[in-house]
């Protein structure tokens, strides 16, 4: 059988066992790949607001995980060690080769932390958009108003288990630092269901994303909420060309 099959805009392939469903958008440009990972269930369409632009100037590779969207699903774990797994072999039989950079929206953010500390090497720099933490189910859920509290555990069904995104965090608090690979956080400011307190922890959480490499930015966005891509795609899309050329800049290193 053949690996390929081909959906529509994209294709599905297959990376032993299982297939899963991306699209290469501006094949035609030279630099490095951008490889983006979704936030917690979302699927490739997440990255619509900001797709087009992008793929103007650079090489964007978009996916759905397993199980999401046009992606099967197995009896495989679903935390953030066997997503990057899954990603990187995704990527090998796609023939798209590194240096990548890595962009991550939230619990995708975990996964892009990983694939960069695993494989340094094939990773020129990383954007986190609004990106999980590690520590973030022990500090912030007490400092939610009881509804948030409840909506916030009652969401784990789409995509792995509340056990699953544990395991995640454990993997990735056990990571190293990225070193100084260029890193670019992104921050919402405008997030209401936050509290006063838990909005105040966030933004120490994403200090200490943005401390992860002694070469980074830490972009904060008031008028964004978690999604900044949907509320303000043009700092997104100006944060992705910026990060674009400061790799290119560093291609000779």
């Amino acid at each position: 059988m053949n690996d390929f099959i081909e959906n529509e805009a994209g294709l599905n392939l297959d990376i032993g066992g299982i297939e899963l469903y991306y699209e290469l958008l501006g094949e035609h440009h030279d630099g490095p790949t951008l490889v983006f990972e979704s936030g917690y269930g979302v699927t490739l369409e997440n990255w619509n607001p900001i797709r087009d632009e992008v793929s103007k100037f650079a090489r964007m590779f978009i996916y759905d995980r397993a199980g999401i969207g046009k992606s099967e699903m197995d009896d495989r774990p679903r935390h953030s060690r066997q997503s990057v797994d899954n990603l990187r072999i995704l990527l090998k039989k796609a023939g798209i080769k590194p240096p990548y950079v890595l962009i991550g929206h939230s619990i995708g953010g975990l996964n892009v932390r990983l694939f960069a500390s695993k494989y340094p090497e094939e990773v020129a720099g990383v954007v986190l958009l609004d990106s999980s933490h590690e520590d973030q189910n022990k500090i912030l859920p007490p400092l939610f108003t009881k509804e948030v509290q409840e909506a916030y555990y009652n969401q784990f069904t789409i995509e792995g288990s509340l056990n699953e995104i544990e395991e995640s965090f454990e993997q990735v608090r056990t990571s190293k630092s990225l070193g100084n690979i260029p890193l670019i956080v992104v921050t919402g400011g405008l997030q209401p269901f936050h509290t006063k307190e838990s909005m105040a922890a966030w933004m120490r959480l994403q200090e200490e994303l943005a401390n992860l490499s002694t070469s980074k930015q830490h972009i904060i966005v008031e008028d964004a909420g978690h999604a900044i891509h949907f509320d303000k795609p043009e700092v997104v899309i100006g944060t992705i060309r910026d990060i674009f050329n400061i790799v290119g800049k560093n291609d000779n290193r």
